[in-house]
């Protein structure tokens, strides 16, 4: 079976996913709650909207194991990366180095995190830094968290002009 570029793109990363560029998805009007609690997703509310956290429970080795039943959001949510693939502004070798880039900054604070006894799975990436950094501030933790935002919102959640 032949597999777009997207797709490939997208197994190969996973960030939208795994908590590195969200901390929550909200979910929409036309998202079935009682559809998602009973696939297993755990829903919370802020104010009166509906949400889950990121990491997504349902990510496993960069694919989605509800994929053709996931929350609106997840289904229209397209990186910059895929953005500027689709409109040929870059190749998809482009974009896998992109990713790789991302996914190297992105390993080397999970490794500091690691260093000073942060080994949570189960909170996104600027949770875990957040709390690290409230309880003992690290200045190689937190420029290499600017170092990945900054990255991330260049590359992934803004399209380049």
């Amino acid at each position: 079976m032949e597999t777009s570029a997207a797709s490939r793109l997208c197994t190969s990363c996973g960030m939208c996913c795994s908590g590195v560029l969200f901390e929550i998805v909200r979910l929409q009007p036309a998202d079935s709650i009682k559809e998602l609690e009973k696939l297993g997703m755990q829903i919370s509310r802020r104010k009166t909207e509906p949400y889950f956290k990121q990491p997504c429970r349902f990510l496993e080795d960069c694919t989605c194991q509800i994929y053709t039943q996931r929350p609106t959001r997840c289904r229209r949510f397209e990186c910059s990366q895929l953005k500027q693939l689709a409109a040929g502004k870059i190749t998809e070798q482009d974009a896998q180095a992109k990713i790789q880039q991302a996914l190297n900054r992105v390993d080397h604070l999970h490794a500091l995190l690691a260093g000073v006894g942060d080994l949570s799975v189960e909170d996104s990436l600027n949770e875990r830094v957040e709390r690290v950094l409230a309880n003992q501030p690290n200045q190689e933790i937190d420029e290499q968290m600017q170092s990945v935002k900054s990255f991330l919102n260049r590359h992934f959640r803004e399209l380049e002009d």
